[in-house]
C-alpha cells in the first residue's frame, strides 16, 4: 500500500555496552552479545530488552564493572578469525618477496655469482636470527634466492629501470655518449650513455649495452642506436650533444657515425672526449723521459713476472720497515695506472736501488740525471691523474672541463718558468733530488711539449664562449638577467 509507514529501525548506542552488548559484525543494526556471542533481532535494540538478556542470561555480571566490558570488547576485536590469518600470511609472504628482490639486487651490485643468495646468504640471515635474536627461521627458509630466482628477479628490475628511463627521454632533451669497447671474449660491445636533467639536477644513466655481431663501422654502431631510439619511440631530435672517443669509427669527419648523426639531427653538438683527449696529452713524451719509463716500467716487471723474486723483495721492504711492500704494474689501458706505478716506484726508489743493483736498468736510474727524470715524471703524472680525476667527478658540464683544462694549462706554464729559475717547489720528488742543466732543459721541453699539446687538442672548448653567468655567476648582476 502507498499509503503504509515504512518501519523504523534501531540504532546502537555506546550505552548499550555496560549491558555487554556491542554492534554485530556483519551487520551493525543488530545487537551482539559479548558473553554468549548471540545475535539479537533489531527489535531487541532498546535499553529494556538487553536489560532483560543480561539478569536472565548472565545474572553473574549484572553488577560487573563497565572497563570489564570494555575489556571483552577490546579482545573480541583482536580475535583471530579465517581472514585475519590469511591477511597475516599474504602480508608475511609480500614482505618476504620485497626482500627477496633487494637483496637480488645487491648481489647484481657486487658483480658476484648469483648462487650467492642460496648458498651465503640465507644461511647467515638464519644463523643471526637463531643465535643473537633466538627467532625462528621459517620465513628466511622460505625466502626465494636460487640461482634463477636471483637471475629473474635482476632481468626484472632492469627491465623496469629502462621503461622509466624510456619514458623519461621520450619528452625531454638529452645527451649521449658512446663506447666501442672490446670484452675479455673477443667480443664486440657498444655502451651508450645519457645525461639529462631531472628535478633540475643532472641525472646520468646507462642506456643499454648491445652486442656488435660482426663488423664494428661507424654504419653498424648508429643503426644500433637508431634502431634502440625507433622501437622505443625516443625521436632523434631530442640528443643535444653526443660525446665520443677519438676512434675513426666516432669522430671520422666524412663517415664516422658522430657524423651520421649529425646529418639526422643538424642541431646537434659532437665533442670528442675531453677526458680521452687529456690522456692523449699524457701519453706525449719525449724520447729521453721514454727511455726512463720504459726503464721503471721493466724494474718493476723484474719483480711482478717473478713469484719468488716478487716474495723476496717484499720480505726485504718489511726489513727496511717501509711503508708499501709492493709494487704497481703499468697497463696501458688503465690511464691513471702510468701515475700510480710511478709514484709507488719512488716511495720504494732507495730499496729498489739496493734489490736491483746489478741491473742495467736500475742503474741508469741512479745517475744524476735517471733520477732527476724519474722523480720528475712521477710529480707530472700526478698531477695529470688529478686532472684525470677531476674530469671524471659527477655531474661535470663542458663548463666545468674548460676551467679545469685551462686552469692546469696556467699552472704548467707558471711551473715552467719556475723550473727555469730552478724553483722545484711544486714537484715533490724533483726537489728532493740534484737537476743538472742537461735533464733542465729535457724537463722544460717537456712541459712545452704538454702546453702546446692541451691549447692544440682543445682549441675547439676554448673557442666556445660560455656566458657569464654560467661561468663566473657571482659577479653577474642580477638585472642583466632579467631578459634571459
Amino acid at each position: 500500500m502507498s499509503g503504509a509507514s515504512k518501519k523504523n529501525t534501531r540504532q546502537y548506542s555506546e550505552e548499550y555496552l555496560k549491558f555487554e552488548f556491542i554492534p554485530a559484525v556483519h551487520d551493525e543494526r543488530i545487537p551482539f552479545c559479548l558473553l554468549c556471542q548471540q545475535c539479537l533481532t533489531n527489535e531487541s535494540m532498546k535499553r529494556s530488552r538487553l536489560e532483560a538478556h543480561l539478569k536472565a542470561k548472565h545474572n553473574a555480571h549484572i553488577n560487573s564493572d563497565l572497563n570489564y566490558f570494555k575489556t571483552l570488547k577490546k579482545n573480541f576485536r583482536k580475535r583471530t578469525t579465517l581472514k585475519s590469518l590469511f591477511t597475516a600470511h599474504t602480508s608475511t609472504n609480500n614482505r618476504v618477496l620485497e626482500a627477496s628482490y633487494q637483496i637480488s639486487l645487491f648481489i647484481a651490485k657486487t658483480g658476484k655469482n648469483h648462487t650467492m643468495g642460496e648458498n651465503l646468504i640465507k644461511p647467515s640471515i638464519s644463523a643471526f636470527l637463531k643465535t643473537v635474536l633466538e627467532k625462528d627461521d621459517k620465513d628466511v627458509k622460505a625466502m626465494p634466492l636460487s640461482n634463477n630466482t636471483v637471475s629473474r628477479r635482476i632481468n626484472e628490475m632492469s627491465e623496469d629501470i629502462e621503461k622509466q628511463l624510456v619514458e623519461k627521454l621520450k619528452p625531454r632533451n638529452f645527451s649521449v655518449q658512446m663506447d666501442e669497447s672490446t670484452l675479455r671474449d673477443s667480443e664486440a660491445v657498444l655502451i651508450t650513455y645519457v645525461r639529462y636533467i631531472d628535478k633540475g639536477h643532472f641525472a646520468e644513466e646507462m642506456l643499454f649495452c648491445k652486442r656488435l655481431e660482426s663488423t664494428t663501422t661507424s654504419k653498424d654502431i648508429y643503426n644500433k642506436l637508431k634502431n634502440y631510439l625507433d622501437v622505443n619511440d625516443i625521436p632523434m631530435k631530442n640528443i643535444t650533444s653526443c660525446a665520443a672517443d677519438g676512434a675513426p669509427n666516432m669522430m671520422d669527419k666524412k663517415n664516422g657515425c658522430l657524423k651520421l648523426m649529425k646529418d639526422a639531427n643538424p642541431e646537434m653538438i659532437l665533442v670528442h672526449c675531453v677526458i680521452h683527449r687529456e690522456n692523449l696529452v699524457a701519453k706525449n713524451i719525449s724520447p729521453v723521459l721514454n727511455e726512463v719509463l720504459h726503464s721503471v716500467i721493466k724494474c718493476v716487471n723484474t719483480i711482478k713476472a717473478n713469484a719468488k723474486c716478487e716474495c723476496l723483495f717484499k720480505l726485504f721492504c718489511e726489513e727496511q720497515n717501509e711503508d708499501h711492500v709492493r709494487l704497481l704494474l703499468h697497463t696501458e689501458v688503465r690511464w691513471l695506472s702510468k701515475g700510480s706505478c710511478l709514484k709507488r716506484f719512488m716511495e720504494l726508489f732507495d730499496t729498489l736501488s739496493d734489490f736491483l743493483s746489478v741491473k742495467p736498468e736500475m742503474k741508469y736510474l741512479l745517475t744524476i740525471d735517471g733520477k732527476a727524470f724519474v722523480s720528475y715524471l712521477a710529480d707530472i703524472f700526478e698531477k695529470l691523474n688529478i686532472l684525470n680525476k677531476q674530469l671524471q667527478e659527477t655531474n661535470k658540464t663542458l663548463v666545468n672541463a674548460k676551467a679545469k683544462i685551462f686552469g692546469f694549462i696556467t699552472h704548467i706554464e707558471l711551473c715552467q718558468k719556475h723550473i727555469n729559475n730552478k724553483n722545484f717547489e711544486q714537484f715533490h720528488w724533483l726537489q728532493k733530488c740534484e737537476v743538472t742543466d742537461t735533464s733542465l732543459l729535457v724537463i722544460v721541453n717537456h712541459l712545452n711539449i704538454l702546453s702546446a699539446d692541451l691549447k692544440e687538442r682543445f682549441s675547439d672548448l676554448k673557442q666556445i664562449d660560455f656566458p657569464t653567468w654560467m661561468m663566473q655567476p657571482m659577479l653577474v648582476d642580477l638585472s642583466d638577467t632579467s631578459n634571459m
